[in-house]
């Protein structure tokens, strides 16, 4: 069994780390320009403005930490590391929530570079779900199969992501899964 982290869990602690890093720089370029009296207010101003900013994106994350955490890490496990093409791959989701049922179905897809660093999809299928209750968690099982005529190139990428949506937002996790052509021989 291997267990996948999602790709929100990692995106709000880049985040955070991006936006403290620039409030010390900025916070530090305030009190330089204060120092010297009166010849740089204008750059004085444009830093609290910018801190302002970054202020409301810190409370912007915050408020999408707390969505990430209705469901918690949420992990997806599988059963093997490598998901085959033509190969039977079951999976499980963990949510640390007694009886959630809001998740109806999860949408599998396979994403391939297109123009301007933008990402297409040439294919994907929706999961049915399967929900288990297990005390204080709720495990959501499910299998899949990625069709054998699938051509995998560089830059590639298979995604399993499921969502729902509560209060107008929608709540997302999604993971990227590692795919390999059984026919192609590694080297």
């Amino acid at each position: 069994m291997v267990k996948i982290n999602s790709e929100q869990s990692k995106r709000s602690a880049q985040f955070k780390f991006i936006a403290y890093t620039l409030s010390v720089v900025l916070i530090a370029g305030c009190l330089f320009a204060l120092t010297l009296n009166n010849a740089l207010n204008w750059l004085l101003i444009v830093i609290v403005i910018v801190m302002l900013c970054i202020v409301g994106f810190l409370i912007a994350s915050q408020a999408a930490t707390n969505r990430f955490l209705t469901l918690g890490k949420a992990p997806l496990i599988l059963d093997n590391n490598i998901v085959m093409l033509g190969v039977e791959t079951k999976g499980q989701i963990v949510i640390n929530q007694p009886d959630f049922k809001k998740f109806n179905q999860a949408r599998l897809q396979i994403l391939v570079p297109g123009y301007e660093s933008g990402l297409n999809e040439v294919w994907s299928d929706t999961l049915p779900l399967k929900f288990d209750f297990d005390g204080d968690t709720t495990l959501l099982d499910f299998t899949f199969t990625l069709p054998t005529q699938i051509k995998f190139h560089t830059g590639s990428r298979c995604y399993l992501s499921i969502s729902y949506v509560e209060n107008m937002q929608e709540v997302k996790r999604t993971y990227r899964l590692n795919v390999r052509d059984p026919k192609v021989r590694m080297l």
